[in-house]
């Protein structure tokens, strides 16, 4: 019984019900979503009303169109990996602000060779009833380089 106990608590200690209980775990949470190419975890990222400033469609609105947004990137893309760099993560009272760099290697689902997709990022999260959730975000793709 005891051992019982042991892996049930572990399975919720790990499971994504603690992963809005601060903005780095929501932000660890969003990048668990994307490699796992997993619309319904990521509405789970977002308010009910947040406003989502992506690449292609310019401005999405509501958890389930940026579910719907990202279900669209999906259907083109295999996310092969997923990563953030030079990230910084700060809370203020209740308010989270992000911002950084991502890349993702992804492969075209109808074929092709994978390649990176470079780009900056910057998000506000907020402590809604006690859970962390994007209530804005913002990405910006880096220009390929020139070629010489």
């Amino acid at each position: 019984m005891k051992q019982v106990f042991i892996l049930i608590s572990c399975l919720l200690l790990s499971s994504p019900l603690l992963a809005n209980d601060s903005p780095e775990a929501l932000q660890e949470a969003f990048m668990t979503a994307i490699r796992a190419m997993d619309t319904d975890a990521l509405a789970a990222c977002y308010s009910a009303d947040a406003t989502s400033y992506d690449v292609g469609v310019q401005v999405v609105k509501g958890a389930e169109a940026v579910a719907a947004s990202w279900g669209g990137f999906f259907s083109v893309y295999n996310v092969l990996e997923a990563k953030l760099f030079n990230n910084t993560v700060e809370t203020h009272g209740d308010t989270g602000i992000a911002w950084g760099e991502f890349e993702f290697i992804v492969e075209p689902k109808e074929g092709g060779d994978s390649f990176a997709m470079i780009g900056r990022f910057t998000d506000v999260s907020r402590n809604i009833d006690g859970k962390w959730l994007y209530i804005l975000d913002h990405v910006s793709m880096v220009p390929p380089a020139a070629e010489e």
